[in-house]
């Protein structure tokens, strides 16, 4: 990024001091572009068999869900309540904030007429709710993955998962383990592919940066400044405030003393950036906190499949940022439905490695 940074400001200077024809600044925005795209077709090719044997062996991953009884219930219960929670956080700040308000970075793109798009007239919110509901049910579950719409393929992958899981646990069952190992397998297939796509993502942000930075100079650094500082106050203000407040409510635990119970924990989770890799130590520590180990050993691997408030909290923002970059007044709505997806998207995503890259695909496709 910052060699794409050096490169493309120092063009964008000469050429605006005449020193380098403008027209071999824009060749080398055009090309800078072209390559950043290839490295996001690379992505979107991951996503649907990703998503889908991500999901489906999530859930499957938590045995027959009749059995979870009330630890279970509770602890998927706030698992999905904190990321909600993270997400509606995410889009108060970045409404406020207005991080890619006036960028007008869309006048970037080959013919484009104009940098202000407008999204559909807001309608009533039972109508839009009915729509939603409609929409997560495929007609032809196939039809929905071909096309990227995300939600049915979402939908419908939870639903396989759960009825495996049911089914291989129904008395006498004995091929519905072969289902759960097949998907199992294929995750396993989509991680390793998804690694090694990954490891293009220097060169994929380095064609991006190049050309916003050839392109529109410092102004579009500005822009990601403040998409920075939002980004960074909405989750300061979930780690800080949200998280710490349903504790002290639901336990009357101090959060301070808890934090410091867990330092060990979150100081190599931030270092690190793998709650996955982090586990053994959270569960230690975590038992060191009170809890029983019988409670540890299954919500927080239970956490670690389904939780994720900061990608949850990253994607909503980064989707409405760049719906304001390209002046896409988006309604209620919409930003609704941003939510959901983010949501649904974000329930056995924790295993995917770069998650957030693979995650943003999905809750773009999801408002078009």
């Amino acid at each position: 990024m910052g060699l794409g940074a050096a490169i493309g400001l120092s063009l964008n200077w000469a050429g605006g001091q005449g020193m380098v024809d403008a027209g071999v600044v824009g060749t080398v925005a055009v090309v800078g572009k072209e390559i950043g795209d290839l490295f996001l077709r690379l992505l979107q090719m991951l996503v649907v068999p990703l998503i889908v044997s991500s999901l489906i062996t999530g859930v499957t991953g938590l045995g027959d869900l009749r059995t979870l009884g009330s630890i279970g219930g509770r602890a998927v219960g706030f698992y999905l309540t904190s990321s909600f929670l993270a997400i509606v956080t995410g889009i108060v700040v970045v409404n406020i904030i207005r991080p890619g308000a006036g960028a007008d970075l869309a006048m970037l793109e080959e013919g484009a007429a104009t940098g202000v798009l407008l999204a559909d007239e807001p309608r009533s919110i039972g109508i839009v709710l009915w729509e939603q509901l409609e929409s997560l049910i495929p007609k032809n579950p196939l039809a929905a993955a071909t096309e990227g719409d995300m939600l049915p393929v979402i939908f419908f992958s939870l639903l396989i998962g759960v009825f495996i899981g049911i089914a291989e646990h129904r008395e006498g069952s004995k091929d519905a383990s072969v289902v759960r190992r097949f998907f199992s397998g294929l995750f396993d297939v989509m991680m390793e592919m998804t690694l090694f796509v990954v490891k293009f993502a220097p060169i994929g942000v380095f064609g991006f940066t190049l050309y916003a930075a050839a392109g529109k100079g410092p102004a579009a650094f500005r822009v990601l400044g403040w998409y920075v500082l939002t980004v960074f106050l909405a989750l300061l203000i979930h780690a800080a405030l949200t998280l710490p407040a349903i504790l002290r409510v639901t336990t009357g635990r101090s959060p301070i003393a808890y934090a410091r119970t867990l330092t060990t924990a979150l100081v190599t989770a931030f270092s690190t950036a793998s709650s996955n890799g982090t586990l053994p130590l959270t569960m230690e520590n975590v038992e060191k906190a009170g809890v029983r180990p019988q409670v540890t050993s299954f919500v927080l691997p239970l956490g670690a499949t389904i939780n994720m408030d900061g990608t949850a909290l990253y994607e909503a923002v980064a989707v409405l940022f760049i719906a304001q970059v390209y002046g896409i007044d988006l309604s209620i709505a919409q930003q609704g439905l941003i939510a959901l997806t983010a949501l649904l998207a974000s329930i056995g995503a924790a295993g995917i490695p770069h998650a957030g890259m693979v995650m943003m695909v999905v809750v773009l496709n999801a408002v078009g």
